[in-house]
């Protein structure tokens, strides 16, 4: 059975500055999706290959620029559904919050990346947007960071301002964190259990 969207909305969605450099949600995703995303990423992750985020294991979903494509059998076909429904509100979300600053439209994403931080686990400071040669193509203008689980310790999401000054972003499960793609961040060592979350990277111009 396919779980529908209608009777889940976001909650406290906030603009935490003039400039949206990002936007918080709460109850964006229900507890049997998140189960069922992280039986996926525990089932078929593998081993990032980004060399600075290093323990983490990832299962990408419907990206049409992966170099490895997964397979739609019936456990991803039933899941796909609500995550391009939560795709399409963060992209107008994105659109309709990311306008002042470099980002001119957002046009599409990346498909789903699940992610698993096994104790350990952490992703060094970074800016999604990298025009270099190692960098994620299409280029990315935005992220949506989803926590599937909260039964860890540390794993903090941290995004830093245009002067290097952090902002630790508290979460709950099922809450989200959407960020321009110009915006530096890392997520904290994992401490103790296991972080899980769903990251949605996009596409788009720049002015």
């Amino acid at each position: 059975m396919v779980m529908g969207l209608k009777n889940l909305e976001m909650e406290s969605v906030k603009t935490h500055n003039s400039d949206a450099t990002y936007i918080t949600a709460n109850k964006v995703i229900s507890d049997e999706l998140a189960d069922k995303l992280i039986a996926l990423v525990d089932e078929r992750g593998k081993r990032s290959e980004w060399s600075y985020n290093p323990e983490c294991l990832e299962y990408q979903i419907a990206n049409p620029f992966s170099k490895f494509r997964t397979p739609n059998d019936e456990q991803v076909s039933e899941v796909l559904p609500d995550l391009f429904g939560i795709g399409e509100s963060f992209l107008r979300h994105a659109n309709w919050n990311f306008k002042n600053n470099a980002c001119d439209i957002v046009t599409g994403h990346h498909g789903f990346w699940i992610l698993k931080y096994e104790e350990g686990g952490y992703f060094y400071p970074h800016c999604d947007w990298d025009s270099g040669p190692n960098g994620i193509r299409p280029p990315i203008v935005a992220t949506a960071c989803l926590l599937l689980n909260d039964d860890f310790r540390g794993g903090e999401t941290i995004l830093f301002d245009s002067t290097g000054n952090p902002t630790i972003i508290e979460r709950e499960r099922g809450s989200a964190v959407s960020w321009d793609g110009f915006t530096q961040h890392k997520i904290a060592p994992v401490t103790e259990g296991t972080r899980y979350a769903l990251v949605i990277h996009y596409t788009g111009t720049v002015k």
